[in-house]
């Protein structure tokens, strides 16, 4: 279980990267549908399914919200490496170089 808690986080990561929070309703579709797919495949109990599906689904959230976090600081590093652009003085004058 391990394994596809790590890349469900990781891809929770990815996804942020590029789409907004609405893509977290298929996704998490798609893996209670892999969820079950697995279970009549492998024959697995029901519970054990469930609650990988559950781990797996609660990962790629937080996942999603560290992705987030993450585009947010890299947007704020970027921009504080910006040049500043001059301000005009109080009389509406361009202040001089």
């Amino acid at each position: 279980m391990l394994i596809p808690a790590a890349v469900s986080l990781i891809g929770g990561m990815a996804l942020a990267q590029r789409f907004k929070v609405l893509i977290l309703a298929p996704t998490i579709l798609l893996t209670l549908l892999m969820a079950i797919g697995v279970w009549a495949g492998r024959g697995d109990a029901a519970s054990a399914v469930g609650l990988t599906a559950i781990v797996i689904i609660a990962d790629l959230q937080i996942g999603y919200v560290l992705g987030i976090i993450l585009r947010h600081l890299a947007l704020v590093a970027r921009a504080g490496r910006l040049r500043p652009m001059p301000v005009a003085n109080s009389r509406g004058e361009h202040s001089a170089h």
